[in-house]
């Protein structure tokens, strides 16, 4: 499904308690990087022996091995920030819903006393 069009003639609602829901999802996926990082890194091939073959087995294990560390710390960066922009996110509807409904009490105050004004017949 397409996002929604920036340009505004395409409104759109937004449940904040859908994504208030999702948020323990981060949760499961940061502790899931955690598990990967845990049973990859302690992974050697150092104890294949000092022939070539081995030393090449050991260079080019070391090398993926790196790389695999390194994209589970840039994906457990990933969870975080969107973590983080989510609860930021919230944060702000929150607010928003909560200035809207400020307004809307402020002009309903007036607004029913002119409703009940004019409907009066004395």
């Amino acid at each position: 499904m397409a996002p929604p069009s920036a340009s505004g003639d395409n409104p759109f609602d937004v449940h904040v308690d859908r994504i208030v829901a999702f948020q323990p999802t981060f949760e499961r996926l940061d502790a899931r990087v955690v598990t990967a990082h845990n049973q990859v890194s302690p992974a050697s091939a150092q104890g294949l022996g000092s022939f070539p073959q081995a030393q090449t087995i050991i260079t080019e294990h070391t090398r993926l091995l790196a790389e695999l560390l390194a994209r589970l710390a840039e994906l457990k960066a990933a969870i975080a920030a969107a973590n983080t922009k989510t609860t930021m996110l919230i944060e702000n509807y929150r607010k928003a819903e909560s200035a809207n409904q400020t307004s809307v009490e402020a002009l309903m105050g007036p607004l029913l006393n002119v409703i009940s004004a004019v409907t009066r017949k004395d």
